[in-house]
């Protein structure tokens, strides 16, 4: 497995997730951290981070701890954005059991194309507007004539994340921007309102449907927002983080926080 436009292999890259992960919820990674999370042995890390290093994806010597560069984040935020986008679709949509989605995602995760992965994280904002069309899908699409060809008509006047930003203004009403959140305040990512080159730098660095985002510190035009997403702090421009759209807040919002 390679991935021509990073330029490193698949193997390389679940490292770089591994080390993504490990970093999100602990100040340190070491060799044995990594061997621990992926259940192998301690000297066969060890060669994958010579490697990392000589990439400049980490910062790395023999005992020291382990950190991603600018570079190295990058592909490793993209590789599990990815992975939870198939690990997703895989368990919630088609109904696969949750251990195997997650397997068959990590295998997928390295080959999929960056359309690919834009229009299943539009196919999660499409969903979370259209409840309707969910009960379909939970279902098996048994209960058409209980949901009422009023409300699938509803979902099929929905607009496409991917085809404009001009979202139906009574679905606009339901959500809240990020940047007006007070500092602390944990949400779900309800939608990305934006153009195709803002869409997948947000895609990219984690921003999808569902994600808890916290913000931390609110900004202008001159002070980037700063808010946390997988354990990281991230800075937003203000005119990049005006178009994150937040679902209201709710009982599992204020559960997710409490996890942090």
């Amino acid at each position: 497995m390679f991935d021509s436009k990073s330029g490193i292999t698949g193997s390389l890259e679940d490292y770089l997730e591994t080390i993504y992960i490990i970093l999100g919820r602990s100040s340190v990674a070491r060799v044995r951290d990594i061997a621990e999370e992926l259940d192998v042995s301690p000297a066969s890390v060890t060669p994958a981070m010579k490697r990392l290093a000589e990439k400049q994806l980490i910062r790395y010597s023999k005992r020291n701890y382990i950190e991603l560069t600018e570079k190295g984040l990058f592909i490793a935020r993209r590789t599990m954005t990815r992975h939870n986008l198939l690990s997703r679709f895989l368990s919630e949509i088609l109904g696969i059991e949750r251990e195997q989605a997650e397997n068959d995602a990590c295998s997928m995760e390295h080959f999929l194309s960056a359309s690919s992965m834009e229009r299943l994280a539009a196919f999660f904002e499409f969903l979370a507007a259209c409840p309707e069309l969910q009960i379909l899908i939970d279902t098996g699409f048994g209960n058409c004539l209980e949901v009422g060809t009023e409300h699938l008509s509803r979902c099929s006047r929905s607009i496409c994340p991917l085809m404009a930003h001009d979202n139906d203004e009574n679905e606009m009403l339901e959500l809240e921007r990020l940047i007006d959140l007070e500092p602390g305040s944990s949400r779900r990512i309800a939608r990305i309102n934006a153009g195709k080159k803002t869409r997948r730098q947000l895609i990219d660095s984690g921003f999808i449907q569902g994600a808890n985002v916290i913000l931390i510190r609110p900004g202008d035009k001159n002070l980037p927002f700063i808010v946390k997403l997988d354990g990281y702090d991230q800075q937003l421009p203000v005119l990049i983080a005006e178009c994150v759209l937040v679902h209201p807040d709710c009982k599992e919002n204020g559960e997710q926080q409490n996890e942090e």
